[in-house]
């Protein structure tokens, strides 16, 4: 992997004193990997899911939810995944897997739900806006969403008066997110989501996407375009009522920055219009 991307001694600071953070579930990296496998096949992926009883629950709630109003519950988990298909079932796997490192406490008004639903919101938004643009996968699309944000889950939870302080103030309006997180973190939490998905052998572009998420345009002209997209994504659900919205409040969503990402107003209107309705699968 170039070193195209660095970051911060605080980061590095952080990751030596919080270690827990580094290690991502094998059962996690299994899935992550066979969602990124272009050849992976719904036999494979299945063979993951049985292995791990809860993402197994997962899947079979899912698909007995009130969005697919099936008339027979479904038992089976092989017809479940048969039915959701490979890409729904992918996206489930890895929101659930990832979802894992999630500690469910509050950080007063803002639960760490709040910040989830707002991953999530940004993956779907994420995957509809590439399939839209066919500019990027749209599973790689879902993916970065969903990680977009891991390093402030990460570091609200490893330190919650902190996580607290920082989402008390954002709401206050005291300052820019990213000036309340340097003041009280010491570094931006794009930085260490980017750090954290190199540490987890993530593709470089992945990690920058993620570390520039807020600051398209500081991103290494080779990874320009993914991390407009993700900037696009984010800013569209800050825009929203769904999940925490501070870490993208007040930050514009100008014709610059979708003409990098390659997208359009319409594209944005279509997939915003739509997003409350996507969200319903995986926020239920």
């Amino acid at each position: 992997m170039a070193q195209l991307l660095t970051h911060s001694l605080a980061v590095d600071n952080f990751l030596r004193t919080h270690k827990v953070i580094h290690a991502l579930p094998e059962s996690s990296v299994q899935l992550i990997q066979a969602v990124g496998d272009p050849d992976c096949d719904s036999g494979r992926l299945l063979k993951l899911i049985e292995k791990d009883p809860a993402l197994a629950g997962t899947i079979m709630k899912s698909v007995n939810s009130a969005f697919y109003s099936l008339p027979v519950k479904m038992t089976r988990l092989d017809r479940a995944v048969a039915y959701l298909g490979l890409q729904t079932t992918k996206e489930l796997a890895v929101a659930s897997s990832i979802s894992k490192m999630v500690k469910w406490i509050s950080f007063g008004k803002y639960k760490a739900r709040d910040l989830w639903d707002h991953s999530i919101a940004v993956a779907i938004t994420s995957r509809e806006l590439a399939v839209k643009s066919r500019k990027m996968d749209g599973e790689e699309a879902f993916l970065l969403g969903i990680l977009h944000d891991i390093g402030l889950l990460l570091a609200a939870q490893s330190e919650p008066e902190f996580g607290e302080k920082l989402l008390t103030s954002a709401e206050a309006n005291e300052s820019s997110f990213a000036k309340l997180e340097q003041r009280i973190f010491g570094m931006l939490h794009g930085e260490l989501g980017g750090a954290l998905a190199m540490n987890w052998g993530f593709q470089e572009s992945h990690a920058a996407a993620i570390q520039f998420h807020h600051t398209p345009e500081l991103a290494p002209e080779e990874f320009s375009q993914f991390s407009h997209h993700l900037y696009v994504a984010d800013t569209i659900v800050c825009g929203t009522h769904i999940g925490c919205p501070l870490t993208g409040k007040g930050q514009p969503l100008e014709q610059v920055h979708l003409d990098a990402a390659g997208v359009s107003q319409e594209m944005v209107e279509a997939v915003t219009n739509r997003l409350p309705i996507l969200a319903r699968l995986y926020l239920s």
